[in-house]
């Protein structure tokens, strides 16, 4: 034991340079593409919006999306970054946090690394696997998400278990509540570790985790999202993501089997496939091993979520850009870690060829398959927008008052959304203009779910009346104060 402890004493140090390279690379650049005006209020904007509004011990009602934030996804866990936003009163602090829990999903990877014996290049190698997986980059540049935060947990969860160390319970079961707190979608993760021992044998402890996490669903779907975001809040607005109206959401027979036929077509759907290449092309190599059942056993904790996404008949939940495939990668690394163990002669089960070139063929596959399918190289070219008018947008929101009810459009709303009311310009919705203080347009580029003609509509109604004063115009950047 003191021999291996030996062995990997060098290896904190090096975890821990893992650590920082990675917080310091998600954290600056999900910083900078907000600060380039790349950011979104679906869904920074919200979730800023709700979390400044906590800090000032205000009620997080959501302008943005109609109702208290609560009643989104009922994300317990804004309540104590909220508190934390008390010091830290910063939108970048979102990042900031975003970006710790991703890099320090590292150190329960160094773990189970421990665990399997792997030498100094295979851990490198497997680190990489993880912080360089496509979606994990993606994910920390895409804005702010809480379920984002219980991903070391649950990695740190799931090795754990491996490794057969969950003592004392409470400690894993406060872990899980955690977890469940960051988004209702989690109970889903949780279910299939739940799941997953049950498969291991491990009828009592999975039967507990199964049980709480259907139980932490119930609660929050039926009791908690209704209360707080009443009728516009109904969890059934998420059926759409599945290509079932509202209409079909009865007890109603024909209902059923129309909606089960459905969604056997989405899953059987050609884009599937697409999409199960997408996440195994980082790690194809896997699928050379001889193992591979034992490999898609790790993968069952990730079913339930999988097969949302199977069934879904939208793009975002099919792809490596968005959080809805990001708790695949724990389980992902946890395979190629155990691929390259030592300790039960795993790396003999590749093809001789393979087996002394395996961590330098990983991490070069690593590096490949980031640049191929990462959105790094947005920063080169498609990050650069708005760097026409980006003097000239930051001059006119430092005009603008804090305590203003402000309309503006898509991409300036995470720059002003720490107040009470803001909301965008959607060109499909109805404004009143009257319940708004300021109004902060872009001629040129209207922002999502906006056009050219409706803000230059906008424009004209303000600009002809007598109840609105243009304080700022430049580079297509427009102002307007209400005279109140």
């Amino acid at each position: 034991m003191n021999k291996q402890f030996k062995f990997f004493s060098p290896l904190r140090n090096e975890t821990n340079l893992f650590f920082l390279s990675g917080f310091f690379v998600y954290t600056f650049a999900s910083s900078l593409r907000h600060f380039w005006f790349q950011s979104s209020s679906w869904d920074l904007g919200i979730f800023d919006q709700a979390i400044y509004l906590i800090s000032q011990g205000e009620s997080p009602f959501s302008t943005l999306l109609g109702f208290h934030i609560l009643g989104d996804h009922g994300a317990l866990v804004l309540y104590p970054i909220g508190f934390l936003s008390i010091i830290f009163n910063s939108t970048y602090f979102l990042f900031f946090l975003q970006g710790i829990a991703l890099a320090s999903s590292i150190f329960p990877l160094e773990k189970i690394s421990k665990f399997n014996q792997l030498n100094q290049n295979s851990v490198r190698a497997s680190f990489l696997v993880f912080l360089m997986y496509p979606v994990i980059f993606n994910i920390s540049i895409f804005d702010f998400h809480p379920e984002v935060l219980a991903l070391p947990l649950v990695l740190d969860i799931f090795v754990s278990l491996k490794i057969n160390n969950i003592n004392p319970l409470w400690k894993l079961f406060l872990k899980i509540f955690f977890i469940l707190t960051c988004k209702i979608t989690n109970s889903f993760i949780v279910f299939g570790l739940g799941t997953w021992l049950i498969t291991k044998r491990s009828y009592k402890l999975g039967l507990s985790i199964l049980l709480t996490a259907l139980l932490w669903f119930y609660f929050i779907a039926n009791k908690l999202i209704p209360y707080f975001g009443g009728e516009n809040s109904n969890i059934i607005r998420q059926a759409g993501k599945f290509g079932i109206e509202r209409e079909l959401l009865t007890y109603d027979i024909n209902s059923l089997f129309i909606i089960i036929k459905r969604l056997l077509i989405q899953l059987f759907d050609i884009s599937n496939l697409e999409y199960l290449l997408l996440l195994t092309l980082p790690i194809i190599y896997l699928l050379m091993h001889r193992d591979r059942l034992k490999i898609l056993t790790n993968l069952i904790p990730f079913s339930p979520l999988l097969f949302l996404n199977l069934v879904s008949n939208i793009s975002p939940m099919k792809d490596l850009v968005h959080q809805y495939s990001l708790f695949i990668v724990p389980f992902l690394s946890v395979s190629v870690i155990e691929t390259l163990g030592s300790s039960n002669s795993a790396l003999i089960q590749y093809p001789i060829w393979f087996q002394s070139k395996a961590p330098k063929f990983i991490m070069l596959w690593s590096i490949f398959t980031f640049l191929i399918f990462s959105r790094f190289t947005f920063f080169f070219g498609h990050f650069h927008t708005h760097f026409d008018s980006f003097r000239s947008r930051k001059e006119a929101i430092s005009m603008i008052r804090p305590s203003s009810s402000i309309l503006t459009t898509n991409d300036l709303v995470p720059h002003l959304s720490r107040r009470n009311s803001i909301r965008f310009t959607d060109s499909i919705s109805i404004t009143n203009f009257n319940d708004f203080d300021e109004i902060l347009l872009d001629l040129k580029k209207p922002g999502w779910k906006s056009t050219l003609n409706y803000v230059d509509n906008i424009y004209s109604k303000l600009n002809s009346s007598n109840l609105w004063n243009k304080r700022y115009e430049k580079d297509g950047i427009v102002l307007f104060s209400s005279k109140d």
